[in-house]
């Protein structure tokens, strides 16, 4: 109950924020028209030229990799992790049976967990699937701190480059002191790319990087538990061993009903 009170009260911050903005927006003295606060020259400046820096600062792979798990379908922890170990739970007894060459063509989504267990069924022992493991692990985390940082430096980026472009407003307006009514417009064009920037880096890119993080950091939990099922069942361990070994790296709290639907 109360996780699904807080998936509630984190699905109205974004549409409050924007209903806040639009009404600070509608509340601005009537001097600031509504259509004065957009320009697409100055828009199109401020965001080119971040997303470009960006790009060669980071390279494009990490902003992909970033792209892939925020549009990635979100499934609650505790519902994933229930999943997980019953499928580890399943796995387990068809080994038990019939030998850990039976999972060979055993369906399995997750693409690490598949590769992990290709090299169990090739007959890798424990030491060397953990081997494979902290391997993939520690690529995975080198993936994700790009992925991080290549956000992080959009952030860092878009107020420099509405600073920029804001200088570069400035020098036009220098070169149009002699024309009194275009200093006006000039200046209200070098000025909206700073705010472009701020607009960029703390209402677009903020919340997307926090949002990244959580993502990248339940998926990593994710991989590990997949990764201590997969040295469970390299050690032979049954399926209520199995349930033993998995349920306390999830939040849940094993119940008797749980228990009692395992088969030793």
């Amino acid at each position: 109950m109360q996780s699904n009170t807080r998936l509630k009260l984190s699905m109205l911050i974004i549409p409050a924020t924007l209903c806040g903005f639009a009404a600070m927006l509608w509340w601005a003295p009537p001097a600031v028209a509504f259509g004065a606060l957009f320009d697409p020259i100055a828009f199109a400046l401020v965001a080119g030229g971040t997303a470009l820096v960006a790009m060669m600062r980071s390279g494009p792979e990490p902003f992909a990799y970033a792209t892939r798990m925020l549009l990635k379908r979100e499934e609650p922890s505790a519902q994933k992790q229930e999943r997980l170990t019953a499928e580890f739970t399943a796995m387990a007894g068809i080994a038990r049976r019939s030998g850990l060459v039976a999972l060979e063509f055993h369906p399995v989504e997750d693409p690490f967990a598949a590769r992990s267990l290709a090299h169990l069924v090739d007959g890798a022992d424990e030491e060397r699937l953990a081997a494979i493991l902290d391997r993939e692990l520690v690529e995975l985390d080198a993936e994700n701190t790009k992925a991080i940082d290549a956000w992080q430096g959009v952030v860092d980026l878009a107020p420099a480059i509405g600073l920029i472009g804001t200088l570069i407003g400035l020098v036009g307006l220098l070169g149009q002191l002699n024309d009194p009514q275009a200093i006006a417009p000039a200046l209200a064009v070098a000025l909206l790319t700073t705010l472009y920037g701020a607009v960029i880096a703390n209402i677009i890119a903020v919340p997307v990087l926090a949002r990244l993080r959580r993502v990248l950091a339940a998926d990593f939990d994710h991989k590990l538990m997949i990764a201590e099922g997969l040295k469970a069942l390299a050690r032979g361990e049954g399926p209520r061993r199995m349930r033993e070994t998995l349920l306390p790296l999830s939040s849940t709290t094993p119940t008797l009903t749980l228990v009692s639907n395992s088969v030793s």
